[in-house]
């Protein structure tokens, strides 16, 4: 097993910075660093006076929109290149990636995308097409994106024949078989029900101050629809509207569909979470043409999350907030 590495990830500077790094003095930070900081504390209250900080839903993202990239480095690990699988991580000799490379996948190309413990401005829309663009450099048929926190079910050699058999010419996207509530599910927008926050109300304390977080902060970031999957309970948290199948953590493009979009698929303005349902609502209204194999892969929930996980419902308001904004441009787009 050949391993290379590659440097080049772009890191994108805040608008706000208007000097170099090595030019600031040490006490200097930007809006954008001393929001981040509150925005990425372990303490629920920073979080949430985050949140207070700004006055409307153009103003929060905004700063999602300023908000740095992060750096990443790639590293790959060498294999037949007719499928390349792209893996964002925090550690690349860590648990997760090397099962990956040693067991899941061994034998394809893998492309690891690796952002470093501790950074402040990770963003795995961005990591991941960090990672596309690095792939369609070989070609390949078909691009596999995964978390690293997945175990084997099925043997890659099934993935391969499966994919052997589908024209990668005449399909844009492929489905493996569902996970639970991490890849491939059925998911459905609409408005919340009262249901679910009485069932939040009861859930964990965590949950509560997602909800008081939401409620204070509706009429600010005109928070309307949200998005549950079909399993129960959560079916019964939203009324239906619209319905797709989410990527998840796991999903299969032609490289043919990556040229087709110009390398970009994820919207880099999410920050680690949601991105996915985006793409995926993306690719139903754009009428990709969509197939399905017979493959399982396991799917781990937020291994790679660490201690922050108790607090990621609370971020991913911010994720939901913008959601809502491209979500109200469609619907007005399909009225017209």
């Amino acid at each position: 097993m050949k391993v290379t590495n590659d440097s080049g990830c772009n890191i994108r500077k805040s608008t706000l910075r208007s000097l170099k790094d090595k030019e600031l003095p040490k006490i200097f930070f930007s809006l954008v660093d001393y929001r981040n900081n509150y925005f990425l504390s372990s303490d629920p209250k920073d979080i949430i006076h985050f949140y207070e900080g700004f006055e409307s839903r153009d103003e929060l993202i905004e700063w999602m929109k300023e908000r740095p990239k992060g750096s990443c480095e790639i590293k790959e690990v060498e294999g037949k290149k007719d499928i390349i699988v792209i893996i964002p991580t925090a550690d690349f000799e860590g648990e997760y990636a090397k099962r990956c490379r040693e067991e899941i996948f061994k034998g394809l190309h893998i492309i690891f995308v690796v952002s470093g413990k501790g950074n402040n401005y990770f963003n795995y829309a961005h990591n991941c097409n960090v990672g596309i663009n690095k792939a369609m450099e070989y070609n390949p048929k078909w691009v596999v994106l995964s978390n690293d926190d997945m175990y084997r079910v099925d043997d890659v050699s099934r993935l391969r024949e499966s994919l052997s058999s589908i024209n990668y010419l005449e399909t844009d996207v492929v489905f493996v078989e569902p996970s639970y509530y991490y890849h491939c599910y059925k998911t459905k927008i609409g408005n919340p029900t009262l249901i679910r926050t009485i069932f939040y109300y009861l859930y964990n304390r965590h949950s509560r101050k997602r909800i008081e977080l939401e409620r204070q902060n509706k009429k600010k970031f005109n928070i309307k629809y949200y998005m549950t999957g079909f399993n129960f309970p959560y079916m019964l948290f939203v009324t239906e509207k619209y319905r797709l199948t989410n990527i998840g953590d796991f999903i299969i493009f032609s490289g043919n569909s990556i040229k087709k979009n110009n390398f970009y698929l994820y919207d880099e303005n999410y920050i680690n979470g949601t991105e996915d349902l985006d793409l995926s609502l993306y690719l139903k209204i754009s009428n990709s043409r969509v197939n399905t194999i017979r493959f399982k892969i396991g799917s781990s929930f937020g291994g790679t999350i660490g201690s922050r996980a108790s607090n990621r419902s609370l971020r991913e308001l911010l994720n939901l907030v913008y959601f809502n904004l491209k979500w109200e441009k469609f619907l007005n787009e399909i009225k017209h």
